[in-house]
């Protein structure tokens, strides 16, 4: 029996060993990073009739709230020139940030999150962080897709499809702006445990600092400087002049940003991770 349930296991870990054999490593690769993001997808759901609800109740009651305060009692309005609701300019900048911010922060768990996995199953562990990031955004795209899609419809926002080039070229380079601090956040959090409490806190501090819940012209004078080298800034108008003004094509100054920004932060953590990655066990 013992026997045979072994013979019933190696499949599956086969499925799981990285890929030395050549001329088959990329394709086993890819197959590894669907599973792993299709695995970390359903983890999410597991046990929760509801789950698939609140992936996109959650945002939308960020939105009610946001809306209230800012939109309301603050009496935060959309820049001059736009005739949308502000609600609807809050929510084509709310999502695209979720999506960044959480798929970093879950990036940077997963090789701790792993960790039994990982002393199990030899695997690329990059790739443990880039599905988890993946994942995130899948979910929060879809999510996306239903705003926009409710906002045009029902609310009658006039969203230009002229701008879907520049929205995607924000979306792909923001992704991969996650994607590298989750690298480099990711191999430091094994060693330095303290991050995985600060990390999320930061992303909240840079949150409020970033113009998604007011046009960036109600920032005091003095904090010009900080909005000069916060490339979120750059994301979240290039994304509302995309989808609100029908912007074709980034302009080069902040698609220079964005890429400089994705390259930095890819090539710093994947640095990182090279690094580190051969002493993960030592610490897990």
């Amino acid at each position: 029996m013992r026997a045979m349930a072994l013979r019933q296991t190696r499949p599956a870990r086969r499925r799981l060993l990285p890929i030395d054999r050549k001329g088959s490593g990329p394709n086993l690769r890819r197959e590894l990073f669907t599973q792993l993001v299709l695995r970390d997808i359903r983890s999410r759901f597991v046990g929760s009739a509801s789950g698939w609800v609140w992936l996109f109740l959650t945002p939308l009651l960020l939105l009610a709230v946001y809306g209230l305060v800012f939109g309301v009692i603050f009496s935060a309005r959309v820049p001059a020139g736009l005739e949308v609701p502000f609600i609807a300019w809050l929510a084509v900048a709310l999502w695209p940030w979720l999506a960044f911010s959480e798929g970093t922060v879950r990036g940077a768990q997963a090789i701790r999150q792993h960790a039994n996995l990982i002393s199990k199953v030899s695997l690329p562990r990059h790739l443990l962080v880039a599905s988890s990031t993946s994942a995130v955004f899948v979910l929060h795209l879809l999510g996306y897709a239903l705003v926009l899609f409710v906002l045009w419809a029902v609310m009658g926002v006039p969203l230009q499809a002229g701008g879907i080039l520049s929205l995607l070229f924000a979306l792909a380079s923001l992704y991969l702006f996650a994607l590298g601090l989750g690298l480099g956040l990711g191999a430091l959090q094994v060693y330095l445990r303290d991050l995985e409490q600060f990390v999320p806190t930061f992303f909240l501090f840079w949150f409020f600092m970033t113009p998604i819940l007011y046009p960036a012209d109600m920032l005091p004078a003095f904090m010009s400087r900080w909005m000069a080298i916060n490339p979120m800034s750059n994301w979240m108008e290039l994304i509302r002049s995309a989808l609100l003004e029908g912007q074709m094509l980034p302009g080069l100054i902040d698609a220079l940003v964005m890429l400089a920004s994705a390259a930095a932060a890819l090539v710093i953590g994947g640095w990182l991770f090279m690094r580190l990655a051969p002493y993960f066990e030592d610490f897990l």
